[in-house]
Formats: C-alpha cells, structure tokens, sequence
C-alpha cells in the first residue's frame, strides 16, 4: 500500500503542475476532479492507519502528523475553492 501512496502523491504533483494561467476551464475542471480524488485516497489511507492503530499510535509518528495535516488541508482547500467559485 505504501508503494501505491507514493505513486499517487507523485502522479498529484504532476497533476497539480499541470495547472497554468490561461487554461481553459473545461481544462481546470478536470484537474478539479482529479485533485479531489486523490484526496478521497488520502483521506482513506489515513482512516485506514488510524483505525488500524488507535488515534494515539497514528499520531505517534511525525509523518503520520504531517500527512492528517496534509489531508486536512486538501480537504480545506477543495471546500474553499467550491466556495470561491
């Protein structure tokens, strides 16, 4: 699964460098849904570790605080970009 999380970071990058200024927004919409996609995979791989080991042995590790940080704010950008629009 880690294998497969490192992927999809990667390909989300590229994903998110793909955005330019003059785009049009058919463009940007697709983009739009791929983001929050990969953000449904993130949400759900740190559902998984924090079910899998407690709230307490999730937080245990720094990477682990930094990724529901991560997660957290794709969830809050995603929101404020449907509320920008």
């Amino acid at each position: 699964m880690e294998t497969f999380i490192i992927l999809c970071i990667i390909v989300n990058v590229i994903v998110m460098a793909m955005a330019y200024d003059t785009s049009p927004s058919s463009y940007d919409s697709v983009l739009t849904v791929i983001n929050i996609g990969f953000t449904g995979v993130f949400i759900a791989e740190a559902l998984f570790k924090i079910i899998a080991f407690g709230i307490q042995g999730y937080l245990y590790l720094g990477s682990n605080k930094f990724d529901l940080f991560v997660v957290g704010s794709s969830i809050v950008d995603t929101m404020l970009s449907y509320i920008g629009k």
